[in-house]
């Protein structure tokens, strides 16, 4: 049982290597994607404001409102996958790292 568990371990090395250039790639993305949603909000903010005050159009600072909202989930939904390949990665790396059970094998 000892040498299964020892091989099974042996077979995560190169899942955990794909899920770290994976989530290297996506934190990159999602760091990126937040410079210019920055910019982005702060453009729209500025659309929103000059739309509502020179024209009083709110069919369109709704429309804006709407694009600003849709740049924060698009955000929201990449830090949820960085956040997940995170957690899956380092639970992957503390059962290769874990040296517990083995003795309760012996006994049975």
């Amino acid at each position: 049982m000892f040498i299964l568990k020892l091989a099974g371990k042996i077979l995560l090395l190169p899942v955990w290597l794909i899920l770290f250039v994976i989530g290297l790639a996506v934190k990159m993305t999602v760091q990126t994607y937040a410079v210019v949603r920055g910019i982005l909000g702060f453009l729209f903010t500025l659309l929103i404001i000059a739309t509502a005050y020179c024209y009083h159009d709110w069919v369109q600072v709704a429309f804006l409102f709407v694009l600003s909202t849709i740049l924060y989930l698009i955000l929201f939904a990449g830090v949820v996958v960085d956040t997940v390949l995170d957690m899956t990665r380092e639970s992957i790396i503390d059962f290769i790292l874990s040296w517990g059970g083995y003795e309760n094998e012996r006994k049975q």
